[in-house]
């Protein structure tokens, strides 16, 4: 399972790209022959990677609603990663995030990530709702939000909530296609 766009390749975190991450994250970047770039994986996500490998191991579903690699379409660097941090709960609503390397940040990255990740879990029947978090002072975080159809919905503290719903026709379709 991979996505693409003009400018971004996007694959999820597989069990076994996982164990690699964990282990030794030099070898995800011989496996892939991408030049070593000593920002990424960053310390969130290798702090996810246990937990994440666990849920894979429990329940093959849980792929790609976890963490996805983002690297350019010419498959030349790590530009960061995007992902889910888990399957739809019970109200059918996911959340969202994602970080992109200090050295590819401002080129429109995050946005296009977001967007077609919205995309590939719209086309899921569960999936009803896309939430996301971010720090208020955090301004380009909340712009490619809002870009992207997120609406802001509360606080908590410092931290600002955004959701965006899936569309009626989006919803529409989904069960046509079910028939």
């Amino acid at each position: 399972m991979e996505l693409k766009t003009e400018r971004i390749h996007l694959f999820p975190i597989t069990l076994d790209l996982a164990q690699t991450l964990m282990k030794n994250s030099l070898a995800f970047y011989y496996k892939f022959q991408l030049p070593w770039n000593k920002n990424w994986p960053h310390d969130g996500l290798k702090a996810l990677m246990p937990m994440y490998a666990e849920r894979l191991e429990n329940d093959s579903d849980e792929l790609g609603f976890g963490p996805w690699v983002m690297i350019d379409s010419a498959g030349e660097h790590v530009i960061g990663d995007i992902g889910f941090k888990g399957k739809p709960d019970v109200e059918g609503n996911v959340e969202i995030g994602y970080h992109v390397v200090a050295s590819e940040r401002n080129y429109g990255y995050a946005s296009e990530a977001v967007q077609t990740l919205c995309e590939w879990a719209f086309k899921h029947p569960d999936v009803k709702g896309i939430e996301a978090q971010c720090d208020k002072d955090n301004i380009p975080s909340q712009k490619v939000l809002i870009n992207n159809g997120f609406n802001h919905t509360g606080r908590s503290m410092d931290i600002l909530v955004f959701k965006k719903e899936k569309k009626i026709h989006q919803k529409e379709n989904t069960a046509n296609k079910e028939l």
